[in-house]
């Protein structure tokens, strides 16, 4: 027999039995004394057959013991139906509980994973040049653009590829990258990310502006470069533009005698190192120009760029020191290059062919010592 059955039917079945019985013999004393059958009762023969022969029907008493034992039997087979539905309920809120921690566990094993997996994912980390971040007003055609950006140290983690920033986006307005910018992998990139904003996301010049931009490379990651500040600087017209009748724009710069190179350190290589001074002189464009780099054809600029501002027809003294990787002359022997400037917009203005003689002194231009 199951269990369950057997806790419904045979268990209050022998309690009704157990207490129907002496109710079925008290109702039977009670049908004896309304009868007038004297209650002396010794339970012999012949006291039996006095009290079925009375004037009372046993059936009367036998039907009410009946009654007593089904009313006392479903007595208790509903407390034990009702203790096992308890009990039920109590377990079904047990497994509902349990459930909800096994959930919770899973949930958070979840998550554990997900971080797990996201350390291992590529990073981009960068650092600032604080005085080189800037923004100002400009223009794209008729329409007011703001310009902002700068130099930033950028270097790769969890990963062995180059990353190509192709886009970038303050908040949710998207922006084109003003030149790509390469980050190769386990090596510090000095790279300048500069955006252009149609329309200005900030229209005082003169206030600075914080902003943390994100950049989007050639898989379509995004990464967030720290929190700057972005100074104010004045703006430039938006491409340098020739005065009518005049040649194309020209940058002049006389390097004075004591101009020359030596060898410098960078990142643990030896690097070519240009260090002059001399006045420079900007013709034939039309509004400021600010000149944010520099290149030599067949190698790499690897320094900090100074920038600088030029004015059309009014020359700025300056000196510089330009460091620049994969120019090998032999040590104590002239070098002939031609420099070519970049403005805040990528125009480009090429100089003349310079010959740079070695530096006597390359100590006092934080060079290296020449071989012996």
């Amino acid at each position: 027999m199951n269990p369950k059955i057997k806790e419904l039917w045979v268990i209050p079945t022998i309690i009704a039995l157990a207490t129907g019985i002496p109710l079925g013999a008290g109702f039977m004393f009670l049908s004896l004394w309304l009868a007038g059958t004297p209650i002396n009762a010794s339970f012999s023969l012949e006291w039996i057959k006095a009290a079925l022969s009375t004037s009372l029907p046993m059936w009367v008493t036998l039907a009410v013991l009946a009654v007593a034992t089904i009313i006392t039997g479903l007595f208790f087979r509903q407390r034990a139906k009702t203790a096992q539905e308890r009990a039920q309920w109590v377990s079904a809120i047990c497994s509902l509980e349990s459930a909800e921690k096994r959930i919770a566990k899973l949930n958070e094993e979840h998550a554990a994973e997900i971080e797990k997996l996201k350390a291992k994912e590529p990073r981009l980390h960068g650092v600032w040049n604080q005085t080189q971040a800037f923004w100002h007003m400009g223009s794209q055609g008729e329409a007011p653009a703001m310009q902002i950006g700068g130099w930033i140290d950028l270097t790769s983690s969890n990963s062995k590829e180059v990353m190509f920033l192709l886009a970038a986006y303050i908040g949710e307005r998207r922006s084109q990258m003003f030149m790509d910018v390469e980050v190769k992998p386990n090596v510090v990139n000095r790279c300048m990310v500069m955006l252009f904003m149609v329309p200005p996301l900030e229209t005082d010049a003169t206030r600075p502006y914080d902003a943390t931009i994100v950049v989007e490379d050639q898989y379509n990651r995004k990464f967030s470069l720290p929190l700057q500040r972005f100074r104010a600087t004045p703006g430039q017209t938006p491409f340098p533009t020739s005065v009518p009748g005049k040649p194309a724009p020209k940058l002049h710069v006389s390097w004075r005698g004591v101009s020359g190179w030596c060898w410098a350190q960078h990142e643990g290589e030896r690097v070519l190192r240009i260090s002059g001074d001399g006045p420079i002189l900007l013709e034939n464009v039309q509004g400021k120009v600010i000149i944010t780099g520099v290149l030599i054809e067949g190698a790499e600029f690897v320094g900090v760029f100074d920038n600088f501002e030029l004015s059309p027809g009014e020359p700025t003294f300056r000196g510089m020191n330009l460091d620049f990787k994969g120019i090998n002359p032999v040590d104590k022997e002239p070098v002939t290059v031609k420099l070519t400037f970049v403005d805040l917009r990528g125009n480009k203005y090429p100089t003349n062919e310079t010959t740079f003689k070695p530096l006597s002194l390359p100590n006092q231009y934080g060079g290296l010592p020449w071989p012996q």
